[in-house]
């Protein structure tokens, strides 16, 4: 619901600015979260743009063909009654919540909902909810009956939580009967519907207090995901399992067009090593709700290579990947929040075999989910990054070169009496390699990308 402006405002931190604001927590754990959160590669559904028929139904009908493509979480943006009352746009945003216990019957019904879940569970998937916990619409149940649970300014009328989202009214968690309330609703979703967890909107706007809490209720019910829409580091100490990555998405441009060197990955790497718990989280993204609708689709920003190359960063660098509905089949198409634009599902049929391919990679391979990282030192262009990830006895070389020209970099590997043998898993067209004991010289092309398994 973020117009861009806003949204670069509130989470387009660069890796040099990501620091500013954060608690310096590095020493300490993060919570334990559960391996199939560790494992989980996201996808993103839009309800209203996802099918034709814009429908619970229509989610249910396409499960098989995400099943196929690799994801193994869905997200859904949020599900219940959107406000009428200073409506932004024909229908609406989601983000506008008229009813934290209904769904939006533009989408079909609870029953309708309950066997969407069922089904993602019968072929494997864990489901979870976006959750705008920070505010409702103007025509809110929750406003009707309970208005001293809203902000007030100094004249005793309710606001809105920043100008822009005037389609929404804010919440004033300083009322124990409003955190109250929120927290028996997180339960029913997931006790009573069976859902496994949530996104969390503008998580940094709601008190980490009463994500605390919450979380801690939840816990006794089940293991659940909590994907929180904000970078602050305290937030995967008890809360959270996953934050967003912004400072990793707005690198992603400045890199490929020249203005930050590929090293810039490595001071975001150190960041977060500092300032957030040991075993934190991250989600990846080259795309996402707020991007695609204010920026631009990841095929437009990037350019059809650059895309491919974001998505292969996206689900090799550390961290949890997010896909969001629309980018498997590289649609440049912008899915406006407050109308109903269908996905082109038939606009490039090559992008859902190179996103399955490289799913299927990450899913084959445990040290591309959770491996340690350690960088490799290289020669020969600015534009080309590497790095090895390891776990147990498994070793992955991963290079990128985020140069709109082709680049040759010789990588120094670790010293090997018996130098390596690489084996190419996911490697552009046209890429070479040759290795001279624990040298290797990788040719790329513009935009190009290679993962090798070492041995």
């Amino acid at each position: 619901m973020k117009t861009l402006t806003l949204l670069l405002a509130l989470c387009a931190v660069t890796a040099g600015s990501f620091a500013q604001n954060q608690q310096t927590l590095g020493d300490r754990p993060a919570r334990r979260s559960a391996p199939w959160v560790k494992n989980a590669v996201i996808y993103e559904i839009f309800p209203r743009t996802f099918s034709a028929e814009g429908t619970f139904a229509g989610i249910e009908a396409k499960l098989p063909e995400l099943k196929k493509l690799g994801v193994t979480v869905l997200w859904l943006m949020p599900i219940h009654p959107v406000g009428v009352d200073r409506r932004k746009g024909t229908l609406g945003s989601s983000y506008s919540v008229m009813d934290y216990y209904g769904v939006n019957p533009e989408y079909g019904t609870l029953d309708d909902f309950k066997r969407l879940v069922a089904k993602a569970h019968e072929l494997g998937f864990r489901l979870i909810i976006d959750m705008v916990a920070n505010h409702t619409s103007w025509d809110s149940k929750m406003l009707k009956q309970h208005p001293d649970w809203f902000t007030k300014d100094s004249t005793g009328r309710i606001v809105a939580p920043v100008p822009d989202w005037s389609d929404v009214a804010d919440l004033d968690y300083s009322k124990p009967a409003l955190r109250e309330y929120m927290i028996r609703m997180l339960e029913y979703w997931v006790r009573d519907v069976g859902i496994d967890g949530y996104r969390c909107d503008v998580a940094e706007m709601v008190p980490t207090d009463f994500w605390n809490e919450a979380r801690a209720t939840l816990d006794k019910i089940r293991p659940v995901m909590m994907l929180s829409e904000g970078q602050y580091s305290e937030h995967h100490l008890k809360a959270f399992d996953v934050t967003y990555g912004w400072n990793f998405y707005q690198l992603l441009a400045p890199i490929m067009n020249g203005t930050r060197s590929a090293a810039s990955l490595d001071t975001l790497l150190m960041n977060e090593a500092k300032h957030f718990p040991k075993q934190s989280l991250r989600m990846r993204f080259s795309s996402n709700h707020d991007e695609n609708a204010w920026d631009n689709p990841d095929v437009v920003k990037f350019g059809i290579e650059g895309a491919k190359l974001a998505a292969v960063a996206v689900t090799t660098f550390p961290g949890v990947p997010l896909l969001y509905n629309g980018q498997e089949t590289g649609s440049a198409v912008k899915l406006g929040l407050f109308e109903k634009i269908t996905v082109d599902w038939n606009a490039q049929p090559a992008f859902r075999v190179f996103y399955t391919e490289l799913f299927a990679l990450r899913k084959a391979h445990a040290a591309l989910r959770t491996g340690e990282t350690k960088r490799v030192a290289s020669a020969g262009s600015a534009s080309v990054y590497s790095f090895v990830r390891s776990q147990s006895r498994e070793s992955m070389l991963v290079v990128y070169n985020f140069s709109p020209k082709p680049e040759t970099a010789v990588l120094t590997l670790p010293a090997a009496k018996a130098g390596y043998r690489l084996k190419p898993l996911l490697v552009s067209a046209n890429a070479a390699m040759t290795i001279n004991t624990n040298r290797v010289s990788v040719a790329l092309p513009a935009l190009g990308y290679a993962v090798y398994t070492m041995e």
